[in-house]
């Protein structure tokens, strides 16, 4: 994998991390209450799908032609082993809090807890279901998109995935509990409300010089477009015509692309990536799974000790007692053994001598060509 493109992925996938983690601060710290907050935490969202993007462009930059031989053996392994295991330890955690709160039985809500954390995806986790749904895609389909015209296969996508978040958001649920259920949780899943993510990764990655080339011809608008977007999608929120904070919103996937696009362009014209985006990217998997049990632990002690300190200053601890502690374990786990099966593999950094070496014998094979 070329050097370039690694520096890119840093950044992206940094800050796509970090705002999440900025998202849940401020839920944390203000809840529901500041419409103004509401607002940022409306933008913030885009982190997540930037996470499908980062996933198949990454994909289809590395492998052109064919996956390797151990894709799945890797990612069963290092993701959905992870996904699994925290979604049995976070099932356990509610089950107890809902034992103590409300004297269930905590064997009965653990089980409760547990499969649908597993099977649907209930908890925060949810998204590596929806990663794994796009590496089957990429799998089964990569042989036809390859030889399909990207613009109709991208626009064909966009329709879907406009169609399908348009449903959820504007049409009411029907009115049972299974039907309340869907509506405000598991429509997150199937792939349509992120298809349009998937095929935009796909081609920029496997038309990298073109993807280049279309950023620096059309900067001015790469870089005013989250502006004007962003302003659009606030105006919606403001009125309520769109009123939830998530991603799923059907506005965010223009915003979301606005977004992927800019933190590209950026990235191509940093000479080198800040060591700290590195660092963050390398643990950026531990850190989405496990930093919701530092902001519980974090409110749970603010709250038992009645602190009285301002949202703004909690945002601040939240965010960074959040990362710095899920960095560590995340650096504790993979020291151990069979750690690394529960927080994921940290990540490649900049130095990684796989990649120095791959990258000599690349340089080496050029210069070695008459």
């Amino acid at each position: 994998m070329p050097k370039k493109l690694i520096n890119e992925i840093f950044l992206m996938r940094s800050i796509s991390c970090l705002s999440i983690l900025l998202l849940h601060s401020l839920a944390r710290a203000y809840g529901d209450e500041n419409h103004t907050v509401n607002m940022l935490r409306v933008l913030l969202t885009f982190g997540t799908p930037t996470f499908i993007f980062i996933s198949e462009f990454i994909l289809s930059r590395s492998y052109p032609q064919d996956l390797p031989s151990n894709f799945w053996s890797k990612r069963l392994k290092y993701i959905m082993i992870p996904y699994i295991l925290f979604g049995t330890f976070y099932a356990l955690l509610k089950a107890f809090e809902q034992s103590i709160s409300s004297g269930n039985n905590l064997l009965s809500s653990f089980g409760d807890f547990l499969w649908r954390h597993l099977l649907l995806g209930d908890y925060h986790g949810y998204f590596i279901l929806v990663i794994f749904q796009f590496y089957l895609l990429h799998y089964f389909f990569h042989k036809y998109l390859k030889k399909w015209k990207p613009s109709l296969v991208m626009g064909i996508a966009l329709l879907i995935n406009l169609a399908y978040l348009g449903f959820f958001n504007f049409v009411k649920p029907y009115p049972t509990v299974i039907g309340v259920y869907i509506w405000e949780k598991f429509y997150w899943i199937p792939f349509f409300g992120w298809l349009f993510y998937f095929t935009l990764a796909y081609y920029c990655g496997r038309n990298f010089s073109l993807f280049i080339n279309f950023l620096s011809k059309n900067a001015k608008w790469i870089i005013s477009s989250p502006l004007l977007i962003g302003t659009i999608c606030l105006l919606l929120f403001d009125s309520q015509i769109i009123s939830s904070i998530s991603s799923k919103r059907v506005d965010m996937v223009f915003f979301t692309t606005s977004m992927i696009l800019l933190i590209y362009y950026i990235a191509t014209k940093i000479p080198k990536v800040p060591k700290i985006f590195v660092w963050i990217s390398q643990y950026s998997f531990g850190i989405y799974l496990i930093h919701p049990v530092f902001l519980a632990l974090m409110y749970a002690a603010f709250t038992r000790f009645s602190l009285e300190i301002h949202p703004f200053v909690l945002t601040v601890f939240y965010f960074i007692g959040s990362v710095l502690l899920s960095i560590a374990s995340t650096f504790v786990l993979n020291k151990i053994p069979y750690g690394i099966y529960f927080a994921g593999k940290i990540s490649i950094g900049m130095n990684d001598k796989k990649i120095v070496t791959k990258q000599f014998w690349i340089e080496k094979r050029y210069m070695d060509k008459p």
